[in-house]
């Protein structure tokens, strides 16, 4: 009597867990489709809406993105439209793109890899990327793509990142 319990005890929390995880991974998905989509379609305004925000200094490397933006909300827009401005002048195109994977590193955290097809200037391209969602936003891993800088939420503030730490 005592085993079956035991076992459907077993069953029932590892389902609970495990179905927790996979709400989680569809809610992330969802946010990934909407920024790809997206970011295919040349809607980079609703691309933005999809990302955490955070300020970083490309020349230091500091910045995480649990620290998020000083910037307004119009500042950071305009900041993101300003990058894609050379995502555009560079004829760059994502026509493609795939989840491949979902890596979990403690049985809780986890994240996206996706596979990229990109055009650029007519030559065609295959990329890799990491994508995780962190407080409901999207943040993009630079692996591959050498333009996806220009599409993450990174917010280039290399003259003033101290100054804006600091006054914080």
């Amino acid at each position: 009597m005592k085993k079956p319990f035991l076992m459907m005890l077993i069953f029932t929390l590892s389902s609970m867990l495990t179905g927790c995880n996979f709400i989680e991974e569809q809610k992330a998905e969802g946010i990934i489709n909407h920024y790809y989509r997206a970011i295919s379609d040349g809607d980079y305004e609703k691309a933005f809406e999809q990302l955490q925000l955070y300020d970083y200094d490309a020349r230091t490397g500091e910045g995480h993105y649990t620290e998020g933006t000083t910037l307004s909300h119009d500042e950071a827009k305009a900041h993101y439209l300003k990058k894609i401005t050379t995502l555009k002048e560079q004829n760059y195109k994502l026509i493609g793109y795939e989840i491949i994977k979902v890596e979990y590193e403690d049985g809780h955290s986890f994240w996206h890899h996706i596979k990229l097809e990109v055009e650029q200037n007519g030559q065609k391209f295959e990329w890799n990327e990491v994508a995780e969602i962190y407080k409901g936003k999207l943040v993009i891993g630079e692996k591959d793509d050498p333009y996806a800088k220009y599409r993450d939420g990174k917010m280039h503030v290399e003259n003033d990142f101290n100054r804006r730490k600091t006054a914080g």
